[in-house]
């Protein structure tokens, strides 16, 4: 009785067996083939540090794409740049006439908006965010900054969940004000979740309070500084970014990228994916530079560490795309494709690197 069960449990279902087994096999495949292509140099670049110039090598991904999901990968190697030539002094900079203040480029707009508003405001802004005060110093950097600025009250990127300070984030979940805080005498004072701004004149100058996130006021936005480097398309966090709006697949993206000494881009941070999901308006998406091997083992292209992952939706294909404004999954989310699957890209590589 048991066989004769088995026997037709395989009649029933063998084609999807041997699928499973077909597609257990070519994930081996690929993860041996990745792990051989991150351990191959591409090219070596002088790239520009605060103390020194380094060499960053970038990973080989493919020369030929095919039908299948994942792509053949190159055998030979070749060096696109082997300068040695010291680069000159550099010094960290804003974009897009953000000010340098205290290490943060800050950007303040006087326009009275909800603070929903002003997030969505900031986000054109570069992929900026709504500014944050994580010490002393830089909440006394922005009393100095703001307290003639002509607005009495600017939103902070800090949401409350309750009435203590552990229970406010940064935006982009980049921490709590747990460890620094400057809040008023009875603040947060919500049970609900509240919305935090910096009082900039009057007693209660350079103090925090919290409040209905539909109040209207200013706001400023929030960069990082960065190297300048005016060969790239886009500067963000010491990160160059070259873009491409012609589509390739992922393999000749790539192929792309290698001839400016750079990648198909990675992110390594909720920020760096606000910033890239900015860059672009027209509904779709854009080439990341990954493996996925499974939706919590992601293999960058050039070799960096999977610290962040945004992956919402993980299907056919062993290729990674970010959305852009399809309604199916969140805005700024990846998702699985096939490796042949034509679009935008971006290319990344160090600000400052000889090419």
């Amino acid at each position: 009785m048991m066989f004769e069960k088995l026997h037709r449990f395989l009649q029933l279902h063998w084609k999807i067996i041997l699928f499973g087994v077909i597609f257990e096999i070519l994930i081996t495949i690929g993860a041996v083939r990745l792990t051989y292509i991150l351990s191959k140099p591409f090219c070596e670049t002088d790239t520009i540090t605060s103390s020194a110039i380094q060499t960053s090598t970038v990973s080989s991904f493919a020369t030929t794409s095919t039908g299948s999901d994942t792509s053949s990968n190159s055998t030979t190697t070749r060096p696109l740049s082997t300068s040695t030539e010291p680069a000159p002094p550099f010094t960290l900079d804003c974009t897009i006439g953000f000010t340098h203040i205290n290490g943060k480029c800050w950007f303040l707009i006087p326009i009275r908006r909800t603070r929903e508003d002003a997030d969505a405001v900031c986000m054109g802004y570069g992929g900026s965010t709504l500014f944050s005060i994580r010490n002393e110093q830089e909440n006394t950097a922005a009393l100095d900054y703001l307290s003639n600025a002509g607005v009495n009250y600017v939103w902070t990127g800090l949401i409350c969940a309750g009435n203590t300070s552990s229970s406010c984030t940064w935006d982009m979940k980049s921490g709590s004000a747990a460890d620094y805080d400057n809040f008023a005498n009875g603040f947060p004072n919500e049970t609900n979740t509240s919305c935090v701004y910096f009082i900039t004149s009057g007693p209660d100058a350079g103090q925090w309070k919290s409040g209905s996130c539909n109040q209207t006021m200013g706001f400023m936005c929030e960069l990082p500084p960065t190297i300048h480097d005016g060969s790239c398309d886009y500067n963000y966090n010491n990160q160059c970014y070259l873009r491409y709006n012609t589509p390739h697949n992922i393999p000749d993206a790539q192929e792309i990228c290698k001839t400016r000494c750079a990648n198909l881009v990675s992110i390594s941070s909720a920020n760096e994916n606000r910033f890239i999901r900015s860059l672009f308006t027209t509904q779709g998406y854009v080439l990341l530079g990954a493996a996925v091997i499974y939706y919590d083992d992601i293999y960058w292209l050039d070799g960096s560490p999977a610290v962040y992952n945004y992956i919402e939706r993980y299907q056919h294909g062993a290729c990674l795309l970010l959305n852009v404004n399809w309604v199916y999954i969140t805005d700024g989310a990846w998702y699985t494709e096939r490796c042949t699957t034509p679009g935008k890209f971006l290319c990344k590589r160090p600000a400052g690197t000889v090419c």
